[in-house]
C-alpha cells in the first residue's frame, strides 16, 4: 500500500486528499440506517490513512452530519482537517425549501459553525442553485462578505448541470465547483473540466459511484429503504444504468480490482479533478475507497476505453437528467 496523494484545490492554498469523505450518508436520513459510533469510527480510519477533506452540508440529517464531525474533531488540530459545508436547503422553517437569500445564508453559516464547533469553514458552497440564482450574484456576494469577516476561507458552488457549471465559472470570486462525475455520467468532462482548469477553479467530484449503482450491489428491481433518497428513483432509469454498468464491467477486470476501486480511480484519472468524495458509513467502506489512491490498479488503456465507451455507445446518452 502506498501513501495518500494530495492535490491543490484550484487556486486556493488548500492541499486536499485526492480521496475525500462525503458526509451525506452519515447524516442518517438519506442512505438508509446508520450508527453514530460506526460513522465516527469511519471518520477516524479515514484520518488515520491521510484523508483530510470532509464534505458535508447543513441539510444532511438536518445538522446531524455536522454534529458528528464536531464530535470527531474534538482534541484534533483544527488545521489537520479541511471542512467544506453547503447552504441553500432551508430546513429551519418547516419542511425543506431552496433559499439563497443573503440574510438566510448568513444565518445558516452561523448555525453550521456552531454545530461544527469551529470558527471558520475552509470552503462554503451554495447547494445546487439554479442558473438564475448564480447569475443574480447576491448569494456569492454574501459569501464574499463572510470571507472578509473570517467566517469562511474559500467560496464554492455545488451544481448539477452543465449550464450551472458554466454560470458558476463566470464568477471570478468562485474558488471551487462541486459536480457529478462518474463512469455512467461523464458530461462534465466535455468543456467544464477544461474551463475550470483554465481559470484555476478546483473541481470536487461527487457521486463517483453513481449513488451506489457502480458498486454492483443493486439489481434493476432493488427496493431501497423508506428513508433512502434512492427510493424515489425512476425504475426505467435504474434499469438503464444497470445496463450501462454491464458494459463497463466488460472493460474493467473484476478479478484484478473491484468495480468500486475502478470507479474512483477513473475519476482521479482526470487531472482537473482536485478530489473525489465517495460517501461512507463504515470503516470497511472507507478502506475500500482508499484503495483507489493507496494501491491504484486501473490501466491507462482501460481508462481510455471507458471514455471511448461513453462517447460512442448511444445507451450512455439515455436516461440522463437534461442539462
Amino acid at each position: 500500500m502506498g501513501l495518500m496523494k494530495y492535490r491543490q484545490l484550484g487556486r486556493t492554498q488548500l492541499k486536499i486528499s485526492e480521496v475525500g469523505f462525503g458526509c451525506w450518508a452519515i447524516g442518517g436520513s438519506s442512505y438508509g440506517p446508520t450508527k453514530d459510533e460506526e460513522s465516527l469510527e469511519a471518520l477516524e480510519v479515514a484520518r488515520d490513512h491521510g484523508i483530510n477533506f470532509l464534505d458535508t452540508a447543513d441539510t444532511y440529517g438536518h445538522g446531524h452530519s455536522e454534529e458528528l464531525i464536531a464530535r470527531f474533531l474534538k482534541g484534533k488540530p483544527r488545521e489537520s482537517i479541511i471542512i467544506a459545508s453547503k447552504v441553500g436547503w432551508d430546513f429551519y422553517h418547516g419542511g425543506a425549501r431552496k433559499n439563497f437569500d443573503p440574510g438566510y445564508i448568513r444565518f445558516a453559516c452561523e448555525e453550521s459553525l456552531k454545530r461544527l464547533g469551529i470558527e471558520t469553514l475552509d470552503l462554503y458552497q451554495l447547494h445546487n442553485p439554479k442558473v438564475e440564482e448564480i447569475e443574480r450574484e447576491e448569494a456569492v456576494g454574501v459569501l464574499e462578505q463572510l470571507k472578509r469577516e473570517g467566517k469562511i476561507r474559500f467560496i464554492g458552488i455545488s451544481i448539477g448541470r452543465q449550464d450551472e457549471a458554466y454560470a458558476a465559472l463566470e464568477d471570478p470570486r468562485v474558488d471551487a465547483i462541486q459536480l457529478i462525475f462518474n463512469m455512467i455520467d461523464q458530461r462534465m468532462a466535455d468543456g467544464v473540466f477544461e474551463l475550470a482548469a483554465g481559470r484555476k477553479v478546483g473541481i470536487i467530484a461527487r457521486e463517483p459511484l453513481a449513488c451506489g449503482i457502480l458498486t454492483g450491489k443493486y439489481g434493476a428491481e432493488h427496493e431501497f429503504a423508506k428513508d433512502d433518497h434512492r427510493r424515489r428513483w425512476n425504475k426505467e432509469k435504474m434499469a438503464l444504468d444497470i445496463e450501462k454498468l454491464k458494459k463497463i464491467q466488460q472493460i474493467v477486470s473484476s478479478d484484478r480490482m473491484s468495480i468500486v476501486r475502478a470507479a474512483l480511480e477513473y475519476v482521479l484519472h482526470f487531472p482537473e479533478v482536485s478530489t473525489v468524495i465517495p460517501g461512507a458509513k463504515t470503516k470497511e467502506q472507507v478502506l475500500e475507497n482508499l484503495k483507489a489512491t493507496l494501491d491504484p490498479k486501473l490501466r491507462i488503456q482501460e481508462a481510455s476505453h471507458l471514455r471511448d465507451l461513453y462517447d460512442r455507445d448511444e445507451i450512455f446518452s439515455k436516461g440522463l437528467i437534461p442539462s
